[in-house]
């Protein structure tokens, strides 16, 4: 019991100071929440239809390049696998 109501003093404690006008609520969270900031959104630059072509075929070239890779390991690991099977 001695712990919940040490839990009301403080909540009592810290509304009266709030009443007093003494303490301003949340002015240390955040580097101070009652500074208002402005909020600039990042705004991507403009590319060329071109330039935007280039990117997406080496995208896709990449896909492709790793695609190939995970069949070539698939394929081998499945040979050794298999051939370890034959060999039982």
């Amino acid at each position: 019991m001695g712990s919940i109501s040490s839990m009301n003093a403080t909540i009592n404690n810290n509304r009266k100071l709030l009443k007093n006008g003494k303490r301003k609520p949340f002015t240390k969270m955040n580097g101070g929440s009652s500074k208002k900031k402005g909020y600039k959104p990042y705004v991507l630059p403009k590319l060329q239809p071109h330039a935007l072509k280039r990117i997406r075929l080496k995208v896709k070239r990449e896909h492709r390049k790793l695609l190939i890779k995970k069949l070539v390991i698939t394929a081998i690991i499945l040979l050794v696998i298999s051939y370890w099977f034959y060999q039982l």
